[in-house]
């Protein structure tokens, strides 16, 4: 990084005493410089607002510190909340859980982020079927303890046409129209690279459909964390089919389109009727309505908090007192107007938390006002305004966005700034940005939650049940059958300037060898066992940058579509512009062993303990592609074991094109090949 220059580099008394050196060029009857000299008092003031200035130029606030490391990408990383699963059984009919019910471990408060149902349906059993092998089993055999192939019979090649399939039965069928998720436990590899917000190609391509009366109707994927079962994670479907049983029950199933997977998968648990929920609490919640007359709030705060509803205006949001509240038979509340309106704003707030329910304050009309805030354990993407002004004898409010800064506002925006570190919300000057009117109670929290960051962590089995009063809800059975990951304390600006220099020096371009490894061994979704990096690949007029990868599994020696467009997209996102990527597969070169060897007495394992050292030697030569082969090298490996008395004759015969062997039996052969022993030929003599 580059060091800033200091610009402040001289002391008040410094430019004070090179200004009195200058007086004497420029004017020698002065010869009187005291203190008590009236022109000595303009040379300490001239000296003084030079101080100042140099001492402002040398100073970046920290408003603009955050407003340039923005402009490199990098922002201060806020407070959030865990995430985990909960399995809901005992459901005596189909229940509806409301949007941010809160699900308690202790005194934590845990949300789904949208409404959701338990089923009464029950996953029954499970059948995989490939080609002509078909495995049925209990859903209760499903414990984790043993190991189920999702698409049975994947042979070492993929199919043009794959023929697989996983059906999962239920005891009674699923309700169309409702989302509903289900949680497939994955023997995944510890080597595989997880799969972020980044692009992902994935390795196969898998139909989800259910069965009707007209036969087999597809199912709307709505979220795959499995990434077609490369990981454990929720699958979320939904259908528009009535389902009717088949031999079994009512099926729903996962027939293979396309398979590239270098490991066929394996699951070992299937969990149905699964929640995700986050560690947050929400205090405010705001629900916008377009021309209705009747407004549903299907919220947990919704329906046991308290309400104020605004109507929309061709200038802003108008409140009024004239709706009534009516609870329907699944729990969710109405708000009936007494007409329709072009727009409805809902705000709900748990009143018995906020005394002042959703008042924040009033406004000054005075430039940069600030407004105290508790925003201890604010989640800050939560956080909006509605603000309101005098307008005949009731109040237009507006919303306003919260922004990091005010750089870019201009005079008349409506945007505010949360400053988490002091607890304060701050407005503009009507320069950047503008301000409150002077009102009272005018200022009102839109929307606000609260999260416990990295406490939020907590191990599996701490979740309970939910805060509500609805009894099928307080009768379903919870489990949180995974621990709660992902919170993270929000970090103070000092955190996220050192955090932003290390970012820097470790660069984000691919310019190096080392930078090319390092960006494909982290490639989302794949296992890459090896990688080399070479120039020149195809001649000296090769100016590409070739990337040799091996795979794992079926991706190990063989070269795999999905791989390719992972490593070309990643690479896409840091190489230069003018360099062009190639990704290559190992070539296998084929070795054929042929010796002669004396063996010392009583080694009756010896041709073993040969061969074991030569195809050791063979797959340290492999950890670097295109190695050589040094004959000597393995000559000596050899005749250093115990076992060996002597070599009486000893040769290695590749098998392929473009390889070379040296006068002294070395092996060379192009820069992206790995050795593979096709057969030993030897001869043992001497042993007992």
């Amino acid at each position: 990084m580059l060091k800033p220059e200091r610009l402040n580099d001289q002391t008040f008394d410094d430019i004070v005493e090179t200004a009195v050196k200058e007086i004497a060029r420029f004017d020698t009857d002065w010869n009187n410089l005291q203190a008590a000299d009236p022109g000595m008092t303009l040379v300490d003031l001239f000296a003084w607002l030079k101080a100042i200035q140099h001492e402002y130029m040398s100073v970046i606030l920290p408003d603009s510190q955050r407003r340039f490391l923005s402009l490199l990408g990098i922002r201060q990383r806020r407070s959030t909340g865990a995430k985990t699963l909960l399995e809901l059984t005992g459901a005596h009919r189909d229940t509806h859980i409301p949007a941010q019910t809160k699900w308690m471990a202790g005194d934590m408060a845990f949300e789904n982020p949208d409404s959701a149902t338990a089923f009464a349906a029950a996953l029954t059993g499970v059948r995989f079927r490939g080609k002509s092998n078909l495995v049925e089993i209990a859903a209760g055999e499903l414990d984790g303890n043993r190991l189920f192939a999702v698409f049975p019979c994947l042979g070492l090649e993929p199919e043009r046409q794959p023929d697989g399939e996983m059906v999962l039965l239920f005891d009674r069928p699923i309700p169309k129209d409702i989302p509903f998720s289900l949680y497939f436990g994955v023997a995944g590899d510890k080597r595989r690279t997880p799969v972020g917000e980044e692009p992902f190609y994935p390795l196969a391509e898998v139909a989800w459909e259910v069965w009707t009366a007209e036969g087999w109707q597809e199912a709307e994927l709505l979220r795959d964390d499995t990434h077609a079962f490369l990981f454990s994670g929720l699958v979320t479907l939904r259908h528009a089919g009535e389902m009717v049983p088949m031999e079994g029950g009512c099926a729903l199933r996962a027939r293979l389109l396309r398979d590239d997977y270098d490991i066929p998968p394996q699951i070992n648990s299937i969990r149905f009727n699964v929640l995700e929920v986050r560690q947050q609490d929400t205090m405010v919640r705001c629900d916008v309505f377009r021309d209705q007359d009747t407004l549903v709030l299907d919220s947990d705060l919704g329906i046991q908090g308290e309400q104020r509803v605004f109507l929309e205006t061709g200038d802003g949001w108008q409140e009024t007192g004239d709706f009534h509240r009516e609870a329907f038979s699944d729990g969710r509340i109405a708000i009936r107007l007494p007409e329709r309106a072009l727009g409805a704003m809902v705000l709900s707030c748990d009143r018995r938390r906020l005394p002042n329910g959703v008042v924040l304050g009033s406004g000054t009309g005075f430039s940069g006002q600030e407004l105290t805030f508790d925003s201890k354990d604010a989640e800050y993407e939560s956080l909006r305004l509605l603000i309101g002004r005098k307008a005949g004898e009731g109040c237009l409010f507006q919303l306003w966005e919260r922004r990091d800064d005010l750089f870019a506002s201009g005079p008349r925006d409506n945007h505010f700034v949360l400053d988490d570190q002091r607890g304060t919300i701050r407005f503009g000057d009507h320069i950047q940005g503008t301000m409150p009117p002077k009102g009272t109670d005018n200022i009102l929290l839109c929307s606000y939650r609260t999260c416990r960051g990295k406490a939020s962590d907590i191990k599996a089995g701490r979740i309970t049940g939910p805060k509500t009063a609805d009894p099928d809800l307080l009768s379903l059975t919870v489990e949180q059958f995974l621990p709660a990951q992902g919170g993270q304390d929000g970090e103070t600006f000092e955190e996220t300037a050192a955090r932003a220099g290390e970012t820097l020096r470790s660069g984000r371009r691919a310019v190096t060898e080392a930078d090319y490894l390092s960006a494909v061994r982290s490639v989302p979704g794949l296992i890459v066992e090896n990688c080399r990096v070479l120039t020149g690949f195809d001649g000296p007029d090769d100016s590409r940058v070739t990337v040799v990868v091996q795979g794992a599994g079926r991706a190990e020696r063989t070269p795999r579509a999905a791989y390719k467009e992972n490593i070309r997209a990643a690479l896409d996102q840091c190489r230069m512009l003018n360099a062009q990527v190639n990704v290559v597969w190992p070539r296998t070169v084929k070795l054929v062993v042929r010796g002669r060897i004396a063996v010392a007495p009583y080694y009756h394992d010896a041709e073993q303990v040969v061969r074991r050292r030569v195809e050791d030697f063979v797959a340290g030569l492999n950890q670097t592609f295109g190695s050589i082969l040094s004959y000597g090298e393995l000559y000596c490996a050899v005749d250093l074991l115990e076992c060996v008395r002597g070599i009486e004759a000893l040769s290695i015969e590749p098998m392929g094109d473009y390889i070379a062997k040296t006068r002294t039996d070395d092996i060379v052969v192009p820069p992206n090949s790995i050795y593979e022993i096709e057969r030993f030929e030897l001869r043992l003599t001497g042993s007992l």
